[in-house]
């Protein structure tokens, strides 16, 4: 697939945060190709930011190439998503998870040819997700996951703590002390022929997402497709501690599908309620909320690939 160009440079952006501040090699291989390639090249270090400039990049039919991990992309494809339009994104993944670039989209981790993709790569269609007043690119989801990302927000600035290893010792350290605050939820799923109403019950959590993964690498909807206009849904019930923590590395590679406590939908849209505040988080961003409303916005975005 292909677009018209718009005669306009391509715009790269770079997280400086990104890879725990450790980008002059990804800085250097940017520089090497801004003017061969007649791009201009930016460095988006405020929260918010590489939005704003997606916004506009957007409006003007400019081409996006993103460099940072799962948070600047979020950004990103809010930025684009927000105007209506449709322009060609290419990401160079070089985050502590990954999950949407390297798990989902399959890109690859060497940062040249990363680049390289997405600069001349084929453009490929990808479902996203739209939740409350938030789009997404990989993932939504309430409960022990949630809090594990606002944890894991806050564990990112001790050394040595990225990647698995962050969001493994966060997991083990909500499994332990955060246990308690798993939610009560109910929730309605539409998969397209259906609506299916799920009442009141106590969940450990509840994913939605486009990808297989998230958490840098948790399996949670291990067959999910990000092309598929669908939303892959798991929900775990609640069961007691020592057998949380006995599934855990179970649900990590994937292998939870015949498990009792595990549910699995496909949805266009669903809608999720808990009768006190919970944290929800997209694509790794939290927030608290009672409710959220979700839907998959099919083949959303153009990805170079």
């Amino acid at each position: 697939m292909e677009i018209p160009p718009s005669g306009e440079k391509p715009l790269i952006m770079l997280n400086p945060a990104a890879n725990r501040g450790h980008v002059e090699h990804y800085r250097a291989l940017i520089r090497s190709r801004v003017t061969p390639e007649q791009a201009e090249y930016v460095e988006a270090s405020s929260a918010g930011e590489a939005r704003e400039r997606a916004v506009s990049a957007a409006q003007a039919g400019r081409e996006i190439i993103i460099v940072g991990g799962d948070g600047s992309i979020h950004e990103v494809v809010n930025g684009i998503l927000s105007t209506g339009q449709r322009v060609p994104l290419g990401i160079v993944p070089a985050g502590s998870g990954n999950d949407y670039a390297c798990n989902t989209l399959k890109l690859p981790r060497d940062p040249a040819a990363a680049l390289e993709r997405a600069l001349t790569g084929q453009l490929v269609e990808s479902d996203a997700g739209m939740v409350n007043n938030f789009f997404f690119a990989n993932s939504c989801s309430v409960g022990l996951d949630a809090d594990i990302a606002v944890a894991a927000n806050t564990m990112k600035k001790v050394p040595f703590m990225s990647g698995a290893r962050l969001y493994y010792a966060t997991t083990l350290k909500q499994l332990l002390f955060g246990y308690g605050h798993c939610p009560h939820l109910s929730f309605t799923v539409n998969d397209g022929t259906q609506n299916i109403d799920v009442a009141l019950q106590h969940y450990v959590l509840l994913a939605i997402t486009n990808g297989p993964t998230y958490g840098a690498g948790f399996r949670i909807n291990p067959t999910a497709d990000y092309q598929d206009g669908l939303l892959d849904v798991c929900a775990i019930h609640h069961v007691p501690l020592p057998r949380a923590l006995r599934l855990l590395p179970v649900v990590q590679k994937g292998e939870h599908a015949a498990l009792p406590e595990a549910v699995f939908y496909h949805a266009i849209e669903i809608r999720v309620e808990s009768p006190v505040p919970m944290n929800m988080q997209v694509d790794g961003e939290t927030s608290s909320v009672t409710s959220c409303a979700v839907r998959v916005l099919p083949a959303a975005l153009l990805i170079r690939m």
